[in-house]
């Protein structure tokens, strides 16, 4: 089995139909569709099930909830497939040759495949254009340039619904989400490409990225903001301390400054008071700003 496409399920029985068929219509069919079902109180554990009875390649785990983070990686743990993608079950995939071409670039087993989305506006049903190119990373030669090609573009995403990753990068680094943290995707994202050899691209749109209101990235919080600080310490020091490759190194630090960047977007606009107290954490973080390279650094 070549693809294993994890969907965590949180009651969203208004999309879940959606995109689970947007899935099935694949014109590539060796793949498997694992719903977890975290502990939803709506309808979405009906027709998790319903697709499951009807459908040999989907199979439904039912979790206590657990949040984001949990469903993905019980989800991880019963994937089979060489690939392991996810996909968040209120978006939905928008080519029907998706998986096809995905598989094309797997025959030269690549650890990392990155693809592009774009927003969805949900009340006025409207796809936006995608912001960004693959294709001068494309281009390069070596893991560290094609990195290093991304940051520069402002190519560099964390999300996990971008990317599909061999399976053994996973499993034989023990790479999870981080259970109650605020930014999981970010912090998994630097496990995966910290510990990948070789990356590919299609430089093609394949996921529409619902944008609707009361959603998880609408909110600022005290929780935002530390644990983006935490992720930044905590990957700044790693990449310091044990990357090798100099390229590389600076590649990803690059991305960080970035975020960095972000970060006081996030200070900003957060109405805390005790956002205060973590202002000399964020200023012993300023020596990022000396690799930032990206067009929004």
């Amino acid at each position: 089995m070549l693809f294993s496409i994890i969907l965590p399920v949180y009651n969203v029985e208004k999309y879940l139909q959606e995109c689970v068929e947007s899935i099935l219509k694949q014109t590539y069919k060796d793949y498997e569709i694992i719903l977890v079902d975290d502990g939803s109180t709506d309808k979405s554990p009906e027709i998790c099930d319903s697709f499951s009875e009807q459908n040999p390649c989907v199979k439904t785990v039912h979790k206590k909830n657990g949040g984001l983070s949990d469903a993905r990686n019980v989800g991880t743990k019963t994937a089979r497939g060489d690939y392991i993608l996810y996909i968040d079950s209120d978006d939905f995939v928008i080519a029907e040759d998706f998986l096809e071409k995905l598989a094309d670039k797997t025959k030269n087993s690549p650890d990392l495949i990155l693809y592009k989305y774009s927003k969805y506006y949900d009340t006025q049903k409207r796809l936006s254009d995608c912001t960004f190119s693959l294709k001068s990373a494309a281009d390069k030669v070596s893991y560290a340039d094609k990195i290093h090609s991304l940051v520069k573009a402002d190519a560099f995403y964390g999300m996990a619904w971008i990317k599909a990753i061999k399976r053994a990068v996973i499993a034989d680094n023990d790479i999870c989400f981080e259970v109650g943290l605020l930014g999981e995707d970010m912090e998994w994202n630097y496990h995966i490409v910290f510990n990948s050899r070789s990356i590919d691209f299609v430089d093609e749109t394949f996921i529409a990225y619902r944008q609707r209101e009361g959603s998880i990235t609408a909110t600022h919080k005290i929780k935002n903001l530390t644990d983006f600080i935490y992720i930044l310490e905590k990957w700044t020091d790693k990449i310091e301390r044990e990357c090798t490759d100099e390229v590389l190194k600076k590649a990803l630090l690059g991305s960080l400054a970035k975020y960095y960047s972000n970060l006081f977007v996030c200070y900003a606009r957060l109405g805390d008071s005790r956002k205060k107290e973590y202002k000399d954490r964020i200023k012993r973080l300023d020596r990022l700003f000396d690799f930032a390279m990206s067009k929004r650094p």
